[in-house]
């Protein structure tokens, strides 16, 4: 066999084992690849890791129905509303044994649909990033079962809780408690909420917050001492504005109550210098030195309560003054319904205010 034809076989032989041996490592990676998809699917998929890691992604996408299926919210809100009222109501000692009996059976009778409200409000949260209030013919609207949704949304810290990192999961028999370390925006408390999740039909879920009420109680104190101080701050703004208000009050009641539910042409006058002249200026002469105050950070919303009930206030006001020009029902219609919305501000700074250390009356406004 010639010399060339000879070296031509060899090269080919090796080859021939090379294209062999990259066929085996080829062959290897896929079957290594198929085996680690396998055992993706087959347990990490499986392992309550990733149905938080799910639940995550679930939120940052606005998926409602990935959401729903790693997290039991009804389950979570039901728990939620016990903690919540618990932290709230429960260790009032303004309160006698009849009172505190009274008001935890009242609690427990309006669960059902304040929980679902809560659930509602969860899951609008989730696929539209929006603290959506009750609307139309909710009950939770205003003050229909007796308790201000609104205030109880904050109380609660679930429209201020952010989640900076997920930690560890633990298994604990049939189910397992995942870490979160959260932060409350308002107060700039960070806390290591702990997740109660369970395995059902669907996979792994979060049924409840172990510790929310320790979290509740936690971010209180932080804002405790916040409220007082600006309490304490606007105190002598607040009573100095309340003699003024009570006496323009007391005028403004005198003008309007008329005999004939009508209002002459002199009435209608007083009315509208009075409130032009003295109820709007002082009002806003009122918000302008409460803006002066610096307010901590605790103490955000409660300031932001008390702007409110003075806007809202100015603008039935005003409206009331158009009413009195023109005679148009809807101009009084409306500054009844702004009145109302004030009223509503006003009340829930005097739940905020009776909830702190220090009492203190609300602006007496007409």
């Amino acid at each position: 066999m010639p010399l060339d034809e000879f070296a031509w076989r060899v090269r080919l032989a090796r080859r021939r084992k090379a294209h062999a041996r990259k066929f085996k490592m080829a062959a290897g990676l896929i079957t290594l690849t198929i085996a680690a998809i396998a055992w993706y699917l087959g347990y990490y998929m499986q392992r309550p890791e990733y149905a938080l890691a799910q639940a995550a992604a679930a939120v940052e996408q606005h998926d409602l129905a990935a959401f729903q299926r790693r997290v039991n919210i009804a389950a979570v809100a039901d728990a939620g509303y016990d903690d919540l009222t618990y932290v709230l109501f429960s260790r009032d000692t303004r309160l006698s044994e009849s009172e505190r009996s009274a008001s935890g059976k009242f609690y427990q009778r309006i669960k059902g649909s304040v929980a679902e409200g809560l659930t509602y409000t969860i899951e609008n949260a989730v696929q539209n990033s929006v603290w959506a209030e009750p609307e139309g013919v909710n009950a939770l609207k205003g003050r229909q079962l007796g308790i201000d949704f609104e205030y109880l949304m904050e109380c609660s810290h679930l429209r201020d809780t952010s989640v900076l990192s997920i930690g560890d999961v633990t298994r604990d028999g049939s189910g397992a408690v995942a870490m979160l370390t959260v932060v409350d925006e308002g107060t700039g408390l960070e806390f290591p909420l702990q997740l109660r999740m369970e395995k059902g039909d669907l996979g792994w879920q979060v049924v409840r917050v172990v510790n929310y009420r320790a979290y509740l109680e936690a971010v209180q104190m932080a804002a405790g001492s916040d409220v007082t101080r600006y309490i304490e701050a606007t105190r002598p703004i607040v009573d100095r504005y309340n003699g003024v208000f009570r006496s323009t009050q007391y005028e403004f009641l005198y003008l309007t109550e008329t005999a004939w539910g009508t209002y002459t042409t002199e009435h209608r006058r007083a009315l509208i210098r009075l409130l032009q002249d003295d109820v709007i200026p002082l009002l806003k002469k009122y918000q302008r030195e409460l803006d002066a105050v610096e307010i901590p950070r605790g103490a955000a919303y409660l300031a932001a309560q008390r702007k409110a009930s003075t806007e809202a206030s100015i603008a039935s006001y005003e409206s009331f003054i158009r009413g009195l020009d023109t005679g148009l029902p809807e101009e009084f219609a409306r500054a009844e319904t702004l009145h109302k919305q004030a009223l509503t501000y006003d009340l829930r700074v005097g739940d905020m205010v009776r909830r702190s250390a220090v009492s203190e009356e609300t602006p007496a406004t007409p």
